[in-house]
């Protein structure tokens, strides 16, 4: 399982909420900027040389969301949980402004992308996003956001 289950216990989180512009909804990240070792069982060859390029290139970006959590270190932005979810919890974060290399926000889809859990509190905990998710960047954990707050 690459997403750490423990994320919110080894990583701090930013004082300020990530927010939604569309939604006005808000989630936490976790661990932005700081290096941390990932694991890559299960991950393919390929995947893993995209993941690799992308911290390479734009830094560690940390984990978005709680109780709905996707690693932006783990995700190579293949949209499987965004049509896999069947309460639209995912939206696309285009061009994460963080990073050493970014040139700010686009609006065409690319690699560098993200899936984003902005809104987090609709999900179901029905796991399909977890399911599909090539690299196991996401982790649903009914509840968590209420025991650490």
């Amino acid at each position: 399982m690459p997403i750490d289950p423990d994320f919110y216990k080894k990583l701090s989180k930013k004082a300020e909420q990530h927010n939604n512009q569309a939604s006005g909804d808000k989630h936490y990240v976790w661990g932005e900027g700081v290096e941390r070792e990932l694991d890559f069982t299960g991950i393919n060859s390929h995947d893993k040389e995209l993941v690799e390029k992308h911290i390479s290139e734009k830094g560690y970006l940390g984990i978005h969301g709680t109780n709905v959590a996707v690693d932006f270190d783990l995700c190579i932005a293949d949209g499987a949980c965004i049509s896999a979810c069947p309460v639209l919890v995912f939206g696309w974060n285009l061009k994460p402004e963080e990073g050493p290399t970014s040139n700010g926000p686009g609006n065409n889809l690319n690699e560098y992308d993200k899936s984003d859990p902005f809104a987090e509190k609709s999900c179901i905990y029905c796991l399909a996003c977890e399911t599909v998710c090539p690299t196991t960047a996401i982790k649903i954990q009914e509840g968590l956001k209420d025991k650490i707050q």
